[in-house]
């Protein structure tokens, strides 16, 4: 586990499930509370299924707690911190091929560029709130010097992009409502 700007961030090895279990450790760490009080769900806003921005909805003391999960095949990364909006996304460093062919036709970068560039538009569209729903190329990122800094059409929010080191297996990046 480790801080990241004000966020926790940690990985997990397993199932979905781990990923899941070790988001509500974050936010009851964060809350003071036990794991077993923390519900949080997560609910497509087009279809209705369980899936979509991750929600804390108890205990009453951790609802001002934003959260991201992403998955990487068996791994899990989890984020939590109080107040603005997160988002996380990762992906294996030895990403297969067809899947850095598909991320170089709609980025302009190759190879672990395209992998980083990715996972900084995929957490951005995460902490918006809408992801994919927004064209991942109308993402603009843009170095103020002090930090990457990412907007979204048809918002007004801005985000602090970090890229963050859980270890050689994954590239991971975190979006953070400024």
């Amino acid at each position: 586990m480790q801080q990241v700007a004000g966020a926790v961030v940690a990985r997990v090895r397993g199932s979905r499930a781990d990923g899941h279990a070790l988001l509500r450790a974050l936010v009851a760490d964060l809350a003071d509370v036990d794991d077993a009080s923390v519900s949080i769900v997560q609910r497509c806003p087009d279809c209705g299924g369980p899936h979509g921005r991750p929600v804390v909805m108890e205990p009453p003391r951790a609802r001002d707690i934003a959260v991201s999960l992403a998955h990487a095949g068996e791994l899990h990364v989890a984020v939590a911190r109080r107040g603005g909006r997160i988002g996380v996304d990762a992906e294996p460093h030895e990403a297969l091929p067809g899947r850095v062919e598909a991320l170089r036709a709609l980025l302009p970068a190759s190879g672990a560029d395209a992998l980083r560039r990715w996972t900084q538009i995929e957490a951005v569209l995460k902490a918006d709130g809408r992801g994919l729903r927004v064209d991942p190329a109308a993402v603009v990122l843009r170095d103020d010097h002090a930090a990457l800094i990412a907007a979204v059409p048809g918002s007004a929010r801005r985000f602090e992009v970090h890229d963050v080191d859980l270890g050689d297996a994954l590239v991971v990046s975190l979006a953070l409502e400024g």
